[in-house]
């Protein structure tokens, strides 16, 4: 059986969420089955052979690679890519199977797998650029009807796929996420105490209310020793993020760190007094289990997935509420240590063994 993967989000040194999770679960699936065949399908010449020098298994005799242009980066090379470069490939190479893990489908008669993360577009439209959000609806809404097989990272993306598209429950498979490699605890080079936020810089991670809280919680409880480290890229300007960030007394005491890689980023967790993610909606949250891996304490927002993530081993803290937050902050700079072995422990129930393991049962059942 040939299975074509769509691997356009695979970008050496620039992996986000659909990269990692598409990545990792290739790891597991690919040596699970040297009888198949699977095409990898790029977007770009230069991320393929950046990839295959960094991860060997991509280099593995059942695995071929194409590329197909343009670099799909903006909603009309999505249809393009989709809708006529992707389908002909896929004829070409006479595939048997189509996984998408970015959740959008190929107009293709070709049997579809699609892994649909979340709906965050379907719920709260303000939070993606408007051309953006008008093709995820459409075309993902499609995919979720076409698809004959489903794949979401949690509980809570599963039943918002029930709920808000009306899918049959038993055509959704859970392959949750897990961190982009193991992180431990150890040594950083991070001095002084502070709190840290990883992800990309949008409206749906909800850092207005962070920094707000943090601007209170150093003029509120005497903690100007304490700073606030951000890891992440801004995806769009956000006026609304600006003008809250102009009326932070305490800008001095915020780091922004951009971009930051492996080593950097485990480090950055290492030092942390506590993780802080105030998303108003995600999927999963991987930064929260890598803290956690890293003996990290996590405050969490109290929605989506989070709550499914964060279980008992974090605090959850109501989303937009500012001074619950700078309460959480100021019980974290006085009680971390309460909360490092149940940070550990949880951290340890995240692998892509375990999460490869619905694909590869879907797949065996395909194959009957």
């Amino acid at each position: 059986m040939l299975i074509a993967v769509n691997v356009r989000w695979l970008l050496p040194n620039k992996l986000e969420g659909t990269g990692i999770y598409t990545l990792r679960m290739l790891e597991q699936i690919i040596p699970a089955h040297p009888q198949h065949q699977f095409l990898l399908i790029w977007d770009r010449p230069s991320a393929g052979p950046g990839m295959r020098k960094a991860h060997a298994f991509l280099n593995a005799k059942n695995v071929q690679h194409i590329t197909v242009l343009p670099p799909a980066r903006h909603p009309w090379l999505w249809w393009y890519w989709n809708s006529i470069g992707v389908p002909a490939a896929l004829q070409r190479a006479k595939a048997d199977l189509y996984w998408s893990p970015d959740g959008l489908p190929a107009r293709t008669k070709v049997a579809q797998w699609l892994t649909i993360h979340d709906l965050n577009f379907e719920h709260h439209p303000e939070w993606v650029p408007t051309h953006v959000g008008k093709y995820y609806r459409k075309h993902i809404r499609r995919g979720a009807r076409i698809a004959s097989q489903i794949f979401t990272v949690s509980e809570w993306s599963a039943n918002d796929l029930v709920h808000t598209y009306g899918i049959a429950a038993s055509k959704i498979a859970i392959t949750r996420n897990a961190p982009q490699r193991k992180f431990t605890p150890g040594p950083s080079g991070f001095s002084g105490p502070y709190f840290c936020a990883v992800g990309a810089l949008t409206p749906r991670k909800n850092l207005i209310t962070l920094i707000k809280a943090f601007d209170q919680f150093l003029a509120n409880h005497n903690r100007e020793n304490f700073k606030l480290r951000i890891a992440g890229t801004a995806h769009f300007n956000d006026p609304a993020f600006n003008e809250a960030f102009k009326g932070i007394i305490h800008r001095d005491k915020i780091e922004w760190l951009g971009r930051c890689e492996d080593d950097q980023l485990e480090e950055l967790y290492r030092g942390a007094t506590a993780f802080c993610m105030p998303s108003a909606m995600e999927g999963f949250g991987i930064p929260i289990v890598e803290a956690m891996q890293c003996g990290t304490p996590v405050i969490a927002s109290d929605n989506s997935a989070l709550t499914e993530v964060v279980g008992g081993a974090g605090m959850l803290v109501p989303t937009y509420d500012v001074l619950a937050w700078v309460e959480a902050l100021e019980h974290m700079a006085s009680h971390a240590n309460e909360w490092i072995e149940k940070s550990l422990n949880h951290g340890t129930n995240f692998d892509w063994t375990q999460s490869a393991e619905p694909f590869i049962a879907a797949l065996k059942n395909h194959e009957e």
